[in-house]
């Protein structure tokens, strides 16, 4: 059996321009620069426990224990105005950990789809596992002194490059089979950031899509609707494009964005 478990950790502040960029005239509005904090919206952060064939894969980590008492200090100024974070001791991957009986050891691997603040943050918590992966592409750029990433959040922490292969089936022509059974494959989609991915996940015929940030809703992806935060606007839209035909696909059980309001905590079972 491959199941898919949906944590929240919480949520976000954000400006509306986060999840829609055409819903502000300007390219910098997600950021929340003049814009009156009581217009924030809130956003679910999700992270994802995948269990297949034994192993354990936790998909980004949202945010971190030290979040629930003193967010400004955990995340930094800048990335706390842009992404105030929101949530209680119940809401921390370590307590949904916790209710599972699952100690971050037994974690085979942490995935991060990418290392924006909210997906990071809690990746002190999930420090003992086997594992921790992101693509080299956005290694490289988080460690560049890029102002959109904290590098304070992982100092420490040994960070593995996927070894990514070409595959000439995946949307930008690189993949990573994590096991090399096809039953966690990670995909390249740069767009939201340098080297974004998203993780497929397949039990049987059915597979689902943990699309990181690539979209925050499926408005985000039948629409093909920019989010404001996009490092590469044509790396952007097609990301989008190929969630969209992921959708699409016939055994398809759904695409999980860390985002989307419409994607309740709780267990999905794949096959």
């Amino acid at each position: 059996m491959t199941r898919i478990h949906v944590f929240r950790t919480g949520s976000t502040l954000v400006s509306p321009a986060v999840p829609d960029r055409a819903s502000r005239r300007t390219g910098l509005a997600f950021t929340g620069l003049f814009q009156k904090r009581s217009g924030r919206i809130s956003v679910p952060v999700k992270c994802f426990l995948v269990e297949s064939g034994g192993r354990k894969i936790l998909v980004d980590t949202g945010w971190g224990k030290k979040c629930v008492r003193h967010p400004l200090a955990a995340v930094g100024f800048g990335m706390w105005f842009a992404s105030e974070p929101v949530l209680t001791e119940d809401e921390t991957l370590e307590r949904w950990l916790s209710r599972l009986g699952i100690s971050p050891r037994e974690l085979d691997a942490v995935i991060l789809t990418h290392m924006d603040v909210d997906h990071v943050s809690g990746l002190r918590d999930a420090a003992d596992a086997r594992h921790i992966y992101a693509s080299s592409e956005e290694l490289a750029q988080a460690n560049s002194g890029d102002l959109r990433y904290n590098r304070r959040l992982w100092r420490g922490i040994d960070i593995e490059a996927l070894p990514m292969a070409d595959d000439p089936a995946a949307p930008f022509g690189r993949s990573c089979d994590l096991y090399g059974d096809g039953s966690v494959v990670i995909m390249l989609t740069p767009g939201h950031s340098a080297g974004s991915s998203a993780v497929v996940v397949r039990g049987g015929e059915k597979f689902a899509v943990l699309a990181g940030d690539d979209g925050y809703s499926s408005a985000s992806w039948d629409s093909v609707r920019l989010p404001g935060i996009v490092y590469d606007r044509d790396g952007m839209l097609r990301s989008l494009q190929w969630v969209r035909d992921m959708r699409a696909g016939k055994n398809c059980l759904g695409v999980f964005a860390a985002h989307d309001p419409a994607i309740e905590p709780g267990v999905w079972d794949i096959g």
